[in-house]
């Protein structure tokens, strides 16, 4: 604002009014209002660190002289000063403490840190002078937790822990309450409520009815039999039970009928495809590496059916943690093993020219590390990279004693024959097709060769110069030598880029039809990996291992003390054994240390792993877990609503040989699972547990992405149920499947699905998994991204779900294969609307949606009858335009689309009358109801 209208009367007025009224509001509005448990976690978590990173260099190293005498590493030594003999902290009074005047530099002859550029900023400052005036409150050893390994017993809130007598600064005041390490403290010994246990009671149900009664809540009736055959046939196998299986279920009227379509379900190889796929989500599963190139994994497809093997094999849930962390260490002959540890690699990845290969290490050392925190811990470890974590019971150095467990990790596809299980359909098909690309590629290319060769036999006879081959060229001098790419248009230039890109991507496709693990092996540190094909084991591995070092703000370049493998020593803390019976170290030796990492985690002692799988386990029957957030087990995540339960449960688990289906079995078999999800007195329980966190009735929930788009496969008939193998590739919309996508230098081959409707419609989970491109139909219902651990699915509802249902192509495909379907299975009008509902909804149709249905297929017949659909038509090339990177001119070049050549379309419009089309229209209707998509 010009100096002239601020001194006008008016603004100047104004603006004196402004202050006068801020020095009124600061005067007399409180400033302390923190609680004291707030001042001490302020202190702890804020005030704390900055004392420690701006001034204990000078007045906190036992190692160096205090300058001015002053120690500022206790309550009592800042009480007391330094050689001016005044206090320097004045507890609740800012203004007079002499720390507070040297950080905000208010007296001349004390400013602190002395260095302009250390000085403390505003928010800083503003935290320190909020300390002070609460009070200065500096919680003392007896009230302290130290979280370290070592020494004698102390107690602290109640909490039992150990402490150590040589702790870094940055643990001395870290204080905790009880309940947030809830999840780090042993299971506890739990007995059922025998109050709420009949002769009948699943122990599940005394739990939940006694928090229940507590609570002054009735629970809802149990649920009808068609409600739960439905539920329960989407909870265990993800797709909804045939007509067929519904009628025999209502009509088995024996006292255990619906034990049995339990074991039935678990017993079906959908069962495993289902499950695996939620562990794929927490693992981040995708077939490309993702970032600026999203390369292939050509044989990530392994791992996805090792995953679901597991499951349908029930393996006990700790092989299955230590086959995943360290199968190559358990069995390197056994080629399941190589599969298994792929675990490690399933981040997001890239290393190309331009990356720093001890970045990119770093990257990927960090991934692992938190990856292992949330997937079997339920512990985001990333926030300690940096700094000792803020919130939870993690310092650094555990952070990187864990990592320390990876150090020898490099990668590799390891040769792995195939398991006689493994299917390894369409490898001939394939191989020869990427064989056909490659030549064609290589065709173009050596016609571009052959013109700058035709141009530089002319440069030389211009030269007087006698002709010599390309090979023989290079040992002439420069000046005698054609430039390079001498004679080629623009075009062909930036042409020829393109094809050496594409024959890189599709050689490394190729990959996909060997027996090849993508796996990881012990060895010293690579110091230029590839920048993204196939990496090979050595004939020789070293010894040598890459040392571990605390990294200051987490920066590579920042290396501090070396540490060697170890675990969380929280864990250990709350133990009652003078040794804990969890190992605090891990041998420091290449070949072993991930093995003993693995039986860390493994280990029925290890509270947070056991908690975690049980709790995920009844997170995906429930909707929400007993603890809300299922990769966050700290202080930040949620509390469990039922922690008895919790604890209960997870022994029961361990003592029934970490069987998932026997979790499984006791969870779907409550009362409380089987409960209604209409409740008679729904407003007043929704007034006093809007949440539903009790579980008095049973919480609704949307069909996730797969589950719909497989539902609908199987009603309309169309579901393949061949298990396993290479990922296929369903259509998906046209302008995402053709759209230029970036991949280092050039643009990626356009996604063409597969060629066959057999092939397209598999299960979901068999579907090819894009980091960088995501399919559309499954993306706007909530898949989520693989670059993050997805801890649970969200259920948004939002406008393009409407679209993508109702008008997709895959919508409008589905639906005439149904209405086909509904022609062959029944005769009359009437009987297709029956048939139709009872596969959609599964159940009888009402007489008035037959009426309903009647009248609107008519109405359909008639608009059908006087408007002709337009055939469908596949593209059979796609016209590329990219700039070449060293000219910077544009330039084009045409994308043969091979698949496209030979296609087999899904059922067309054009191919059938407008009776059924019409019939297609009442499909489509179906599939767009609330009954079809929820589950209740």
């Amino acid at each position: 604002m010009p100096y002239k209208k601020l001194l006008q009367p008016k603004l100047f007025l104004l603006l004196l009014s402004t202050l006068f009224l801020s020095f009124l509001i600061y005067s007399f509005y409180p400033q302390n209002t923190l609680s004291e448990e707030e001042a001490e976690l302020l202190f702890a978590h804020e005030v704390y660190p900055i004392l420690q990173e701006k001034c204990f260099a000078c007045h906190g190293d036992e190692n160096h002289k205090l300058e001015g005498n002053f120690d500022i590493r206790t309550l009592a030594s800042a009480l007391k000063g330094g050689e001016s003999g005044q206090a320097a902290l004045k507890p609740g009074d800012a203004e007079g403490s002499l720390i507070y005047k040297a950080v905000t530099w208010m007296n001349s002859e004390l400013e602190m840190p002395p260095k302009e550029n250390d000085r403390l900023n505003e928010n800083q400052i503003a935290l320190l002078r909020s300390w002070i005036e609460a009070g200065a409150p500096w919680p003392e050893a007896e009230r302290r937790t130290f979280l370290v390994e070592n020494t004698e017993w102390n107690y602290s809130d109640g909490i039992k822990v150990k402490t150590s007598k040589a702790l870094s600064p940055s643990w001395q005041n870290r204080r905790y309450k009880a309940e947030d390490l809830w999840a780090f403290q042993p299971i506890q010994v739990v007995e059922i409520p025998e109050d709420y246990l009949s002769e009948n009671t699943n122990p599940i149900d005394a739990f939940i009815n006694r928090k229940l009664a507590e609570n002054d809540l009735e629970a809802a009736p149990s649920a009808d039999k068609l409600t739960l055959i439905r539920r329960l046939s989407f909870d265990l196998s993800g797709l909804p039970p045939t007509p067929e299986e519904v009628q025999a279920f209502l009509h088995d009227t024996s006292p255990d009928a619906y034990v049995k379509l339990v074991e039935r379900l678990l017993a079906s190889p959908r069962y495993g495809e289902h499950w695996a796929r939620h562990w794929l989500d927490v693992v981040r599963y995708a077939d490309t590496d993702g970032y600026s190139n999203d390369f292939e994994r050509p044989n990530a497809w392994r791992y996805r059916d090792y995953v679901i093997r597991s499951f349908n094999q029930d393996k006990p849930y700790d092989q299955f943690i230590m086959e995943q962390v360290a199968g190559d260490e358990l069995d390197a002959d056994d080629p399941e093993m190589l599969v298994a540890v792929g675990y490690l690699r399933m981040g997001p990845w890239e290393h190309t020219a331009m990356s720093v290969a001890a970045e990119t290490r770093q990257l990927f050392l960090d991934d692992a590390t938190n990856s292992i925190g949330e997937t079997f811990l339920s512990l985001p470890l990333r926030c300690a990279s940096c700094h000792d974590h803020k919130f939870d019971p993690i310092p650094t150095r555990d952070y990187y004693r864990i990592q320390a467990s990876l150090a020898p990790v490099q990668f590799a596809e390891r040769h792995a024959p195939y398991l006689p299980e493994e299917n390894q359909e369409g490898f001939e098909e394939g191989r020869a097709r990427l064989k056909q690309l490659i030549k064609e590629a290589k065709d173009e290319q050596q016609k571009i060769l052959n013109k700058e060769e035709e141009a530089a036999k002319r440069w030389m006879q211009q030269k007087g110069l006698k002709y010599l081959s390309p090979k023989e060229r290079r040992k002439l001098p420069e000046d005698q030598q054609p430039p390079r790419f001498y004679g080629l248009s623009n075009q062909e230039l930036g042409y020829q880029k393109v094809l050496n890109k594409r024959l890189q991507v599709i050689n490394h496709q190729l990959g996909r039809y060997e027996p090849l693990a993508y796996s990881v092996y012990n060895g010293p540190v690579i110091e230029n990996p590839h920048s993204g094909r196939k990496m090979q084991m050595p004939a020789e591995v070293g010894d040598t291992i890459q040392s571990t070092f605390i990294l200051g703000g987490g920066s590579v370049y920042a290396q501090q003390e070396e540490v060697t493998p170890g675990v969380l020593s929280a864990i250990s803390t709350f133990t009652e054994e003078a040794e804990s019976p969890l190992p605090d170290a891990i041998p420091q030796v290449k070949n072993g240390r991930r093995l003993a990492l693995a039986r860390w985690l493994a280990s029925p002692e290890n509270p947070l792993t056991t908690r975690s799988i049980v709790n995920r386990i009844w997170q995906y029957h429930f909707g929400k877990g007993i603890a809300g957030t299922a990769n966050n087990f700290g202080v930040m995540g949620k509390k469990p609503t039922h922690p008895e339960l919790l604890d209960w449960l997870t022994t029961y688990f361990i003592d029934h040989g970490w069987s998932i289906k026997n979790l499984h079995r006791l969870i779907v078999t409550s009362e409380a699972y089987r409960r209604s999800g209409i409740h008679p007195e729904f407003e007043a329980v929704s007034n006093q547990d809007p949440d539903n966190l009790l579980l008095s009735y049973f919480s609704p929930r949307r069909l996730r992405a797969e589950e719909l788009r497989d539902a609908m496969l199987q009603i309309s008939g169309e579901l393949n149920t061949t298990m396993g193998g290479l990922p296929v590739k369903p259509e998906i919309n046209r302008e995402v499947a053709l759209q230029p996508r970036h991949i280092m230098g050039s643009i990626a081959p356009a996604y063409q699905p597969s060629p066959t409707p057999e092939e397209r419609n598999r299960r979901s989970i068999y579907t090819y998994h894009y980091r960088g491109m995501p399919s559309p139909m499954l993306e706007v219902f909530n898949q989520p991204n693989p670059d993050i651990s997805c801890e649970g699915r969200i259920a948004s509802t939002v406008t393009p779900q409407v679209f993508t249902l109702f008008n997709s192509r895959n919508s409008h495909s589905r639906a005439l294969a149904m209405a086909w379907r509904l022609e062959e299975e029944a005769t009359t009008l009437e009987q297709k609307i029956e048939r139709g509902i009872a596969l959609a909804w599964n159940r009888d149709a009402q007489p008035q949606e037959v009426v309903s249905s009647e009248k609107y297929i008519q109405q359909m017949i008639s608009y059908h009858e006087e408007n002709t659909p337009i055939a469908r038509s596949y593209p059979v090339k796609v016209e590329r335009t990219m700039f070449e990177e060293m000219t910077g001119e544009e330039f084009s070049y045409t994308e043969r689309l091979d698949v496209y050549q030979n296609y087999q379309p899904d059922a067309q419009a054009t191919e059938v009358p407008p009776e059924t089309r019409a019939l297609a229209d009442f499909c489509l209707v179906l599939f767009n109801t609330n009954e079809f998509i929820y589950v209740y």
